[in-house]
């Protein structure tokens, strides 16, 4: 009888190190984050209507917070290494790959292919590292706004967000 191998996730430390290793490896896919055990998890290509709605999320954050909102950057999690669609600080220092402590503000754009629990789990993991609120754009067009006490009927940031015309609120 053998025993059972038991894997343990790896440390911040070795999650980085292995995030750093992979982004000049060859043959990995376009998108991908890395699960608390280091491995490479595929990401769907975003449709144009995702993209869109990035898109615009990103200038609103900026235009109504000022600072830089940025499109999908490495936040190290006790999950592994993710990627939220849009991130914001009020302002970058040094860049640090990935980012830890999670930036302020982190934003998911659902995908139909997005399952509830691992939503739950990502949102959950940006507000332990560091994120004050993550907000969270379900495919039917609403927008949830989701700090360390629970979920809230206005972002805490005060932001007043809409999605393009044509996209998830069709």
């Amino acid at each position: 009888m053998h025993a059972a191998l038991i894997y343990a996730p790896l440390t911040p430390a070795q999650l980085t190190t292995r995030w750093l290793d992979l982004l000049d490896q060859p043959g990995l896919p376009q998108r991908y984050e890395i699960d608390e055990f280091g491995e490479p998890v595929e990401m769907n290509p975003p449709t144009t209507a995702h993209q869109r709605i990035v898109r615009a999320l990103a200038l609103q954050i900026e235009a109504q917070l000022g600072g830089e909102a940025l499109p999908g950057i490495g936040v190290l999690t006790s999950i592994g290494i993710r990627i939220p669609d849009v991130v914001w600080n009020p302002q970058w220092t040094a860049a640090v790959d990935p980012a830890s402590p999670a930036p302020q503000l982190c934003v998911e754009v659902l995908s139909p292919d997005n399952r509830r629990r691992e939503i739950e789990d990502k949102t959950r993991a940006y507000l332990e590292a560091g994120a004050r609120e993550v907000i969270v754009v379900e495919t039917s067009g609403r927008i949830r706004f989701v700090a360390a006490g629970g979920e809230r009927a206005d972002s805490g940031f005060g932001l007043k967000l809409t999605l393009p015309e044509g996209t998830y609120s069709a």
